[in-house]
């Protein structure tokens, strides 16, 4: 409940006359996409944030886990960038420890019931670090940064990752 009223506070102290949503979106749609792609009942959509690119949305269900819903604010957003975004997450959570959302569905297109490009995927848990950073002590940054540090290096060592191959995974 705690993180339920912290990401309400979180959208509320964002929002502005210019942070209006920008895309034309029905929630309902939204609501019955999620619904019949995740065979759960969504009851409730709440938008969290928006950005130049994307706008995210937290939809709950009756029952199981919350999802996150990002809509791409580019109605041309190409869909094999979007294809490739969707690989790569699935790449990263498959070759390395470094935490990702799972990808539950996702459209690069304008041609699904919501008309807008988007991905529904798993809602981690946690907390933004720009948010927290400004109260960290200075050995805590130093964690923070060596755990970055260490993740991005491992990557690294394990990355195979091609243009190429972004665009045979099977999804």
């Amino acid at each position: 409940m705690d993180n339920e009223n912290n990401e309400s506070e979180i959208f509320r102290s964002s929002s502005s006359d210019d942070d209006e949503p920008t895309l034309d979106l029905d929630l309902n749609a939204l609501q019955q996409l999620a619904s019949s792609r995740l065979n759960r009942h969504c009851v409730h959509t709440r938008g969290l944030t928006k950005g130049l690119y994307n706008e995210i949305y937290l939809l709950q269900f009756e029952a199981g886990p919350d999802c996150i819903a990002r809509l791409s604010c580019d109605l041309t957003h190409p869909a094999a960038k979007f294809a490739s975004e969707v690989a790569t997450m699935k790449y990263v959570a498959q070759n390395t420890s470094i935490k990702v959302p799972e990808v539950y569905d996702w459209d690069g297109t304008v041609h699904n019931p919501i008309k807008i490009p988007y991905i529904l995927m798993e809602r981690l848990p946690g907390q933004h670090l720009y948010r927290v950073w400004d109260e960290l002590t200075v050995e805590k940054k130093k964690c923070v940064l060596s755990q970055i540090s260490t993740r991005c290096s491992n990557y690294g060592r394990n990355a195979s990752l091609k243009r190429s191959d972004v665009f045979t995974w099977t999804l």
